[in-house]
């Protein structure tokens, strides 16, 4: 009895860093797929994708793209529902200020994918 509640007790701990990982892995994978076959890039034009995740932040989750042409700037996108997704900002690794028009993938806006 007491194996039980030592298993049950270590299962209740560990879940919500299961469930996050989960959740991380998601929203890469819908991301990865908006990219490549609704926005048609090829997969080897993008260089990385990682979703963060922040417990007071708004949102609490995005998803971090860095394209293969464009390894400084790091494009931030939504993926919490799969039929809204699209990128809403964007940033340099080395704090650098971009215009719009020097950046190659600057799509801002939210996909409304007719389901």
């Amino acid at each position: 009895m007491k194996k039980f509640l030592i298993v049950g007790i270590i299962i209740m701990l560990l879940a919500p860093f299961c469930i996050e990982h989960i959740k991380k892995q998601l929203y890469e994978k819908r991301i990865e797929n908006y990219l490549i076959e609704d926005l048609s890039y090829p997969k080897k034009a993008i260089q990385s994708i990682e979703c963060k995740w922040h417990f007071a932040g708004l949102p609490s989750y995005w998803v971090n793209v860095i394209f293969s042409d464009e390894p400084n700037v790091i494009y931030l996108y939504l993926a919490h529902d799969k039929d809204h997704l699209g990128q809403f900002e964007y940033h340099t690794i080395d704090g650098t200020t971009l215009s719009t028009e020097q950046l190659k993938h600057f799509k801002p806006c939210i996909n409304l994918k007719q389901a």
